[in-house]
């Protein structure tokens, strides 16, 4: 089984359809992979709701959050965690505390929407793009279905 963080920025970005990811991140959620186990941080989880109060309103937010936690668990950020991303060689603090999680949590890896916040860690932690996902839970399936057979 897979266990991943998402970065919320990617939720962000595909729930109000800013970028065109909208259709990947549907799928992804939607066709919840039995393979997959997917986290957001509570702060995360804070900001899509804030984001998506401010474009609708707070029902139509606490709508989508809740159909949100209904797919994807809820990491909590506590205070370690923000001291140790403080000291990692990432500009986003955000992304920092993503990868902190991560790795308190023992987690897989990180499905990200800019590459670029986490380019100082790539060689530290397992970073993937949306379709690099997508490329090893295909490979993980096939793998799987190999030795049943």
């Amino acid at each position: 089984m897979f266990e991943i963080l998402l970065d919320a920025d990617l939720l962000l970005e595909a729930l109000i359809n800013r970028s065109g990811l909208s259709a990947d991140v549907s799928k992804l959620i939607d066709k919840v992979h039995p393979l997959v186990q997917m986290y957001v941080t509570d702060i995360g989880y804070q900001k899509i709701y804030t984001y998506a109060s401010r474009l609708q309103n707070n029902k139509t937010a606490a709508i989508v959050v809740s159909w949100l936690q209904n797919k994807i668990k809820i990491l909590p950020v506590h205070r370690t965690i923000l001291q140790q991303a403080r000291s990692l060689p990432i500009q986003d603090f955000e992304s920092a505390v993503e990868l902190m999680c991560v790795e308190h949590q023992e987690l897989d890896a990180i499905v990200i929407h800019n590459r670029h916040n986490f380019a100082l860690a790539a060689n530290q932690y397992r970073i993937w793009s949306l379709a690099e996902f997508w490329i090893r839970v295909n490979l993980e399936s096939q793998l799987q279905a190999l030795s049943s057979s």
